[in-house]
């Protein structure tokens, strides 16, 4: 049987494109997010307001499916649209309602987080109209607006495809109190960690053999 060794400096550069195409794999164009907000310079009754709304155009089907949720939240204030489920559970939203709405009564002081991944016909269907998914923090009163004095505190926008372009997703944080950060999806992981696992048997097979 014939073997084939390849020299030190194709090996390596073999493993560094592996995990260079990895990594470029689990950042590129996520579909899942964590979101956290942090309401310690808060105090009392407020409301987190989930909205999930299509352009005026007729726009791609497009889901929001909200898990992992995590901080002090009461008992649900008002719901509107398209949207299914529970908290601390679940929550889904659809767009095919004028205004697909979760009004939910929470205690500030605290951090809130949930999970939210995208997905629908807006990935692969040609479209002129997306549909954007915000959170906004309001007061007791549930008039005025915490931390964004304008309005939401986080949006997240989904085009659908346009022409020559692809469709996306972009997230964007308005304001101090609230972070967004990629959610690799498991098959992503897996090529990551495939490539750091190549990278760590090569090193072994560098190291020169300790005489018994």
């Amino acid at each position: 049987m014939m073997t084939t060794t390849l020299p030190p400096a194709l090996r390596r550069a073999v493993l560094a494109a592996v995990l260079a195409a990895s990594s470029s794999l689990a950042l590129a164009d996520p579909l899942a997010y964590r979101v956290e907000i942090d309401t310690s310079a808060f105090s009392g009754a407020g409301f987190l307001d989930f909205a999930f709304i299509a352009g005026n155009s007729p726009a791609p089907g497009a889901s929001a499916v909200l898990s992992n949720f995590s901080g002090a939240f009461g008992a649900l204030e008002s719901q509107e649209g398209s949207v299914s489920g529970s908290l601390p559970s679940t929550l889904t939203f659809g767009n095919s309602g004028a205004y697909n709405d979760w009004f939910h009564n929470v205690t500030l002081g605290g951090k809130f987080g949930f999970n939210i991944v995208f997905g629908g016909d807006f990935l692969n269907t040609a479209g002129n109209a997306g549909t954007t998914f915000g959170v906004g923090l309001l007061d007791a009163t549930a008039t005025s607006y915490l931390g964004n004095a304008n309005g939401n505190l986080l949006q997240f926008e989904l085009t659908p495809l346009n022409g020559g372009l692809p469709a996306s997703i972009t997230g964007n944080s308005y304001a101090s109190i609230a972070s967004i950060s990629a959610v690799p999806e498991a098959s992503e992981w897996m090529m990551l960690t495939g490539g750091l696992a190549l990278i760590a048997f090569a090193l072994r097979r560098r190291q020169p053999a300790i005489p018994a």
